[in-house]
């Protein structure tokens, strides 16, 4: 299959429960949402940015020549792409994903732009090895999915699940989320929506968190480069 991506770069994984890492970023263009206070617009459809195609041996090759031993698979929503086919041995990878889609079932789709996409099912043996930082987006997305996204993802160990908020009540959905589905504390990470460093100076936010038993995930490439691109 060809793998439209939007961008490829080397920096800090900026949030979740590997922030920090020194990684290579590879950006899928192409997603099956159209969340309302998506940073990533540009990767929606085949309009909404400049992309490049690539197969699954050139971005191999790329994985290869990078001195980074995390690979974070992030988009637009990857889950799309048989991200399988990528794997050079030797480095961790991460996939941040909407959880919308389940990589073990055949996709195929024509989305809001009128894109067909399809994939093969992932294989389990090889995307069980994965980091995968599912975020299940709440009610200030815009967008509704919860019980199709906990049932893909729940029992799936190799999962964590992150959360962006706004406000205390966004908090209290997810407090709601955790106990229908009985989601366990240490598997939640929650950090603060917005695009500028004033924005993620919460320190209330912060301690509800920690208070509920929750990891907060500082945003890290929104409180050192606000919402510039990375290249």
């Amino acid at each position: 299959m060809k793998y439209l991506v939007s961008e490829i770069f080397h920096s800090v994984q900026g949030e979740g429960n590997y922030a920090g890492a020194n990684s290579l970023f590879i950006r899928f263009q192409i997603c099956n949402l159209t969340c309302k206070w998506c940073d990533s617009k540009y990767t929606w459809n085949r309009k909404s940015g400049i992309f490049k195609e690539y197969s699954d041996s050139e971005l191999k090759q790329i994985i290869k020549d990078s001195n980074a031993h995390n690979v974070i698979f992030t988009g637009g929503e990857p889950a799309l792409y048989n991200l399988d086919r990528l794997v050079v041995k030797g480095r961790m990878y991460h996939v941040e994903s909407n959880g919308s889609i389940d990589p073990l079932k055949p996709y195929s789709a024509v989305l809001s732009d009128g894109i067909r996409v399809s994939r093969y099912p992932m294989r389990e043996a090889v995307i069980k090895q994965f980091n995968w930082v599912i975020s299940p987006k709440l009610k200030n997305a815009g967008v509704d999915y919860y019980d199709s996204c906990f049932r893909i993802w729940l029992q799936k160990r190799y999962a964590v699940f992150k959360f962006v908020v706004q406000t205390p009540g966004d908090l209290d959905e997810i407090h709601a989320l955790a106990g229908k589905f009985r989601l366990r504390p240490h598997r939640i990470f929650v950090g603060i929506e917005g695009t500028t460093l004033q924005s993620q100076l919460r320190s209330d936010l912060v301690e509800e968190i920690v208070k509920r038993g929750w990891n907060f995930s500082p945003r890290l490439h929104v409180i050192l480069w606000e919402n510039t691109r990375r290249h």
